[in-house]
């Protein structure tokens, strides 16, 4: 068990419903991404206390992939969040604006041994779903899963340029116990930044009115 009270509900888009949005105005939504092959439905499963019905073979997710649960945030009381873990091919590019659209938190998930192409599909990918969107700094993290047990006493992989300036989380699957603590420090971090944003918003209305 992971430790967060799951309530789950999992659903697929596929890339002909690039239109397609829930109507859950209540969730926090979370957009979870990265290259293929990195973990992302294993770690989402994990926090939401799904179980997958496959085989435990590798499966890439087509479009995106949505579960609902509740999250333990720092000092505060627990989060509902809608994960929308996305296939990170760019072959469902299409579904990509609809899939950031009304996002609070984004998590960038790559293996630990990051490759020089890896890091450029990941800055292109904070762009789509981060900065284009309005998503702060602090409202994106990295985590750096490490999928390979004989890397786990190597030093963690060193994010350059724009992704240095990104939080970032080790996480591993067999280390599974940490990864509720490393989401909520997550989403923790990206509900104060959006309560500031609006705190922000709603001084310039007054201040003008």
């Amino acid at each position: 068990s992971s430790g967060i009270n799951a309530g789950v509900r999992e659903a697929v888009v596929s890339t002909q419903s690039t239109g397609y949005l829930l109507s859950h105005k209540m969730s926090t939504k979370v957009v979870m991404i990265g290259p293929p092959h990195t973990g992302k439905s294993t770690i989402s499963n994990y926090l939401a206390d799904a179980t997958d019905a496959g085989s435990g073979e590798y499966q890439p997710t087509a479009g995106v992939r949505i579960l609902e649960f509740n999250c333990n945030v720092p000092n505060s009381p627990p989060v509902e969040v809608q994960l929308w873990d996305c296939g990170g091919s760019p072959q469902f590019e299409s579904c990509w604006p609809a899939i950031a659209r009304d996002a609070t938190a984004l998590v960038l998930v790559a293996s630990s041994a990051l490759s020089p192409d890896e890091v450029q599909f990941l800055e292109m990918l904070y762009l789509r779903f981060g900065a284009q969107h309005g998503l702060k700094e602090s409202q994106c993290a990295v985590f750096l899963n490490n999928m390979d047990d004989s890397t786990s006493n190597g030093a963690p992989a060193q994010l350059t340029g724009m992704l240095s300036k990104l939080p970032s989380e080790t996480v591993s699957m067999n280390s599974a116990s940490e990864l509720p603590a490393a989401f909520g420090r997550v989403l923790g971090s990206a509900l104060r930044t959006q309560k500031e944003e609006w705190r922000k918003g709603e001084n310039q209305i007054l201040s003008v009115g």
